[in-house]
This record gives structure tokens, C-alpha cells and sequence, in this order.
């Protein structure tokens, strides 16, 4: 019996990186968050390209490895596909507010990868609403996302706040801040351990509550090589917070994450 399904956020005890023009989220293995976005709202564009990211296996873990991960922003009309928004429409899309609804892939974590006794994460899909609005260069962005193939695997909302600095005519800096908050429900899927669990472990029989889950700072960069060709790359960390960080299998509370990649543009 596996633990119930880690979501892809949107933001927060993983990996969230904004990336010049292309906002890109992923954890442990490759959790996600939402990030504003740093642009903005452009014509149809095709982004594609690839990076890799040094990540924590799971949140909380100490053990961290090398993740492969898709860079990808397509737009076309009202339809997008992003790594940390899934795949949807805007509903509403101005200069300064886009409101829309996603699919999102939640993926989780293989037993392998936590302490011995305690149950794995399965990959699942999500139902993502989010609204982001524009001030003064400034980009923030509110998203829910709610687990639709099993609703006992939770619900998050995260707030992220970025500010993008064009540092040169090629080099765009953005550094991000966000919060995540979780129900009962995800915070016992991912932090709790259970009755089996406790006598397969060692570890206390732990349920947590809802409430603030991570905060997380990231510092991105995107650098123009050619019209088409950029350079990206992130560097942040992510401290857990109240239950989550109180889990007895979490063994490293501030966790530093970091990205570097390249992307194509049509």
C-alpha cells in the first residue's frame, strides 16, 4: 500500500525557479510550485529545452541527486503548456491579469528513496486554479491545486511574489518569494506516518495538521545568447514549516536547490 499522491506545486518544498521569461517548478523528485510570471503575457510563442537540477529525493530529505527536467512555455491562443502551471487555458488574459484553469502531473517519490518502513508517493493529477496580477514590475501570482484522482491526497495553495530586473540588454535577474499552505489531508499523505508505518520504522505515529507547509527564496537568471537561445538557471533554498517541519523522518529542515539549463524559442 504506497502513501497517498505528493502534488506538483506550484510552489514550494521543492524547486521553484523563474526563469527570465519561462517559469519552471520542481521538487522531490520533481514536486512543483507555482512562480509568477516574469513577462509579460506575450503572442503565441513555442519555448522548449532541457536542464538539470540538483534536488532533494524527497522534502525534508538530506540525500539529494541530479533530476533531468523539461524547460517548456508554449502559448497559442488562450491554451499554454508550462512545467509549473500543467497544461490549460486563460480565462482572463490582460497586461497586467491573467486568471486560468489546469491539469497539472503530481509526481511523487519511490519508496527507495525514504527512510526503511515508510510507504512511497505515487505519481497522480491535479486540478489547478490560479490568478496573477502585475504592479509596477512587479508579478504575483495566488494558485490552489487540489488532487482530483484521489481527494484524500490533499489540497495546497501557494502565493508567490517576483520582481524581474533587466540587468543588461541580454541578462534578466528575478528573485522570488513564496508560500505554501497545505490541508490536513496533503500534510498527512506526505509528512504523516501511520500505525504500520510506526512498527515497520522505529519512527512515532505522527498526524499533522493543516497549515503553512514551506517558504521558499530563489534567485533566476536568463541570458539571451541568441534571439531564440537562452541561458537559465536558479539557485534558492526552501525552509519547511510548522507540522511539515516537525515530521520525524524529515531530516533536513532548509533545504538549498539549484537549476541550470537552455531553451529554444520559435
Amino acid at each position: 500500500m504506497t502513501r497517498a499522491f505528493a502534488l506538483m506545486r506550484p510552489v514550494a518544498a521543492g524547486l521553484w525557479l523563474t526563469l527570465g521569461g519561462l517559469a519552471m517548478a520542481a521538487s522531490t523528485p520533481a514536486q512543483a510550485a507555482s512562480a509568477p510570471t516574469p513577462a509579460k503575457p506575450a503572442e503565441n510563442h513555442w519555448t522548449l529545452g532541457a536542464g538539470v537540477a540538483a534536488v532533494p529525493v524527497f522534502q525534508g530529505s538530506e540525500e539529494y541527486k541530479a533530476q533531468p527536467l523539461p524547460l517548456v512555455d508554449v502559448q497559442y491562443g488562450r491554451f499554454f503548456a508550462k512545467v509549473d502551471d500543467g497544461i490549460g487555458v486563460h480565462v482572463i488574459r490582460t497586461p497586467r491579469f491573467t486568471a486560468g484553469i489546469a491539469v497539472n502531473w503530481m509526481q511523487g517519490y519511490d519508496q527507495d528513496d525514504v527512510p526503511a518502513g515508510l510507504n512511497g508517493v505515487d505519481d497522480a493529477l491535479g486540478a489547478r486554479l490560479f490568478v496573477s496580477g502585475r504592479y509596477r514590475g512587479a508579478v504575483a501570482t495566488l494558485a490552489v491545486t487540489q488532487a482530483v484522482t484521489d481527494t484524500d491526497r490533499g489540497m495546497l495553495a501557494s502565493v508567490g511574489l517576483g520582481y524581474p530586473v533587466q540587468a543588461t540588454d541580454r541578462l534578466t535577474i528575478t528573485p522570488s518569494l513564496g508560500v505554501t499552505w497545505a490541508n490536513a489531508r496533503y500534510m498527512t499523505s506526505y509528512f504523516g506516518v501511520d500505525a504500520s508505518e510506526a512498527a515497520a520504522s522505529g519512527f512515532d505515529r505522527y498526524t499533522p495538521t493543516g497549515g503553512f507547509k514551506d517558504i521558499s527564496l530563489r534567485v533566476s537568471a536568463s541570458y539571451r545568447i541568441t534571439d531564440s537561445i537562452r541561458a537559465v538557471g536558479s539557485v534558492g533554498a526552501t525552509q519547511l514549516l510548522g507540522d511539515a517541519a516537525d515530521s520525524p523522518f524529515v531530516e533536513q529542515k532548509t533545504q538549498p536547490i539549484a537549476l541550470v539549463g537552455l531553451t529554444y524559442t520559435f
